[in-house]
């Protein structure tokens, strides 16, 4: 005959079960209070919102969108003045990672935007020429730890570190595939 197992023991058990579940899936990115998202004001908000509905068409689940620091980039000097050459930026948090998109006023495109990469002290240093222009011309570079790939699609400029991620969404956005 057998032993009932202790009912303490299965609920212990059905809960330590739980919590490990619990904290694969909690390993995605937070996002930031409300009052830091991106908000219909934004320049780039119409645009951020196409590019979310296209993705959720695609199975992603945008979590939220939030303005970057990389906006400050893509700054000329216009006298005195620094001004954008772009219309803004949002980071995404989705259900399979986050990236960086940075927008152009339609109907311009990244296709004459040129990126240089190369690797660097055990990380990768980009050069960034073309249209957009950037802070400080072609003499601009952008280092990074990890290897990123900047995906070009219409008036949108993708940046991702993840292989997995970046394959995605060259296939939601029918963009031809990168090498990883």
């Amino acid at each position: 005959m057998r032993k009932a197992i202790p009912a303490r023991l299965v609920a212990g058990f059905v809960l330590l079960l739980a919590a490990s579940h619990y904290q694969l899936f909690a390993q995605s990115p937070e996002c930031p209070p409300s009052k830091v998202l991106l908000s219909a004001s934004d320049p780039a908000y119409a645009d951020a919102m196409d590019l979310a509905i296209t993705l959720e068409a695609h199975g992603f689940t945008v979590r939220c969108m939030f303005p970057t620091k990389l906006g400050s980039i893509f700054q000329v000097a216009d006298g005195d003045v620094l001004r954008s050459t772009i219309e803004g930026e949002a980071n995404f948090s989705t259900n399979y990672g986050a990236f960086d998109v940075i927008f152009m006023p339609k109907p311009q495109t990244f296709a004459d935007f040129r990126i240089t990469e190369r690797r660097s002290d055990g990380g990768y240093l980009y050069r960034f020429t073309g249209t957009p222009r950037v802070l400080a011309g072609n003499k601009f570079k952008f280092g990074t730890a990890t290897r990123e790939h900047f995906l070009k699609h219409d008036n949108h400029l993708l940046l991702v570190s993840d292989d997995n991620l970046r394959a995605r969404l060259e296939e939601a956005l029918h963009l031809p595939p990168q090498a990883p």
